[in-house]
């Protein structure tokens, strides 16, 4: 063999270069959303934050939600009034208990006991002692009722969002429905109601059929472009399905980046050609493409594909196909197919 030929080789087996010009991870956060991680800042985590409560934050965000529903609905006060009374919203320790414990906070030792931040702040070191010696005693209380807490919170606001939602589609039905059309999930007020049939306790999905039909005069995912993500962890899902998703939001976001100041390469050019949304006739047209970003991160950043390959190492068993095989399992069969299912039905 030639020394050139060897070269020629070797090469192969370098790092190609780049035919998109990107430098973009595949499958970003991949671990952490297949994990069901939705968030990473712990609580408090600004000066802001450190001094409310969740009262103060239940408050805040009901306010919020009660301005959008106003801006949503700006003639609803003069209609009421017509119809029914036409008279008249750093650095930080490793755990969220090591921070409270070493930095005392105020909104935490007023929750704790009322006057207890005045007496910790306290100028005589033996009551500013003793309040400190029962900040800590007291803690463990805060921290088992805060998570419970603001969990109902948050619980509540959803359940009032989405019957506001509800209530703007009787209200103002044109304008949910352009506005529904533009998601593919749409949050619905649903419950379950307990039944002894036959000795036995049933469960009975309540509202699903008011939610068939509200979903169906909405026009949910009519013309939608982003898929919603659901990397929440709650339902159990293919990482080709999220890596699918997240290949194809971010083939979305490149074809339409205004912020491109040198001229556009092949493959890009390619990107910007394509008509968005993908739909079933274009989803080839949308894949070659994408096979061709995806084929370079396999090459020149395998790794990134580690949760795709141990998900289907779990459906091979004990076979050990060779590295050709593991890619044409990975892009061009699972990958393909969940991407290509991304696509909407053509009109």
């Amino acid at each position: 063999m030639s020394r050139q030929r060897r070269k020629t080789r070797g090469q192969k087996k370098g790092k190609r270069k780049t035919i998109t010009g990107l430098d973009r991870p595949f499958f970003l956060g991949r671990d952490s959303k297949l994990a069901g991680f939705m968030h990473y800042k712990p609580p408090r985590w600004t000066e802001e934050y450190a001094k409310m409560d969740d009262r103060d934050l239940y408050r805040r965000i009901q306010d919020d939600l009660e301005e959008l529903l106003a801006r949503a609905y700006p003639t609803y006060s003069k209609e009421s009034k017509q119809r029914f009374a036409p008279n008249y919203l750093r650095k930080f320790p490793h755990s969220y208990e090591g921070y409270l414990r070493c930095v005392i906070n105020k909104s935490v030792a007023e929750e704790l006991c009322h006057g207890l931040w005045e007496r910790i702040t306290s100028q005589d070191k033996t009551v500013s002692g003793r309040a400190r010696e029962e900040y800590q005693r007291l803690l463990p209380r805060f921290l088992e009722s805060e998570p419970r807490h603001a969990a109902k919170a948050l619980a509540f606001i959803a359940i009032s969002l989405t019957t506001y939602l509800e209530n703007l589609f009787v209200k103002r039905q044109a304008l949910m429905r352009k506005v529904a059309a533009k998601y593919d999930l749409w949050p619905v007020n649903l419950g379950l109601r307990s039944k002894i049939i036959k000795g036995d306790r049933k469960h009975q999905l309540r509202r699903l059929t008011f939610a068939r039909n509200y979903l169906t005069q909405l026009g949910l995912n009519s013309d939608c472009d982003f898929p919603t993500a659901q990397e929440s962890g709650a339902e159990p899902m293919s990482p080709f399905k999220l890596a699918a998703q997240d290949l194809y939001v971010f083939m979305l976001l490149e074809k339409d980046s205004k912020l491109k100041w040198n001229e556009l390469n092949a493959w890009e050019k390619k990107l910007r050609a394509l008509h968005a949304p993908m739909t079933r006739k274009r989803a080839l047209d949308w894949w070659k493409v994408a096979k061709i970003y995806v084929d370079e991160r396999w090459e020149t950043a395998r790794s990134e594909f580690t949760p795709l390959i141990k998900h289907l190492g779990l459906k091979l068993s004990n076979k050990t196909p060779y590295e050709s095989s593991i890619k044409s399992r990975v892009i061009d069969n699972d990958l393909k197919d969940a991407f290509i299912g991304l696509a909407q039905p053509d009109l």
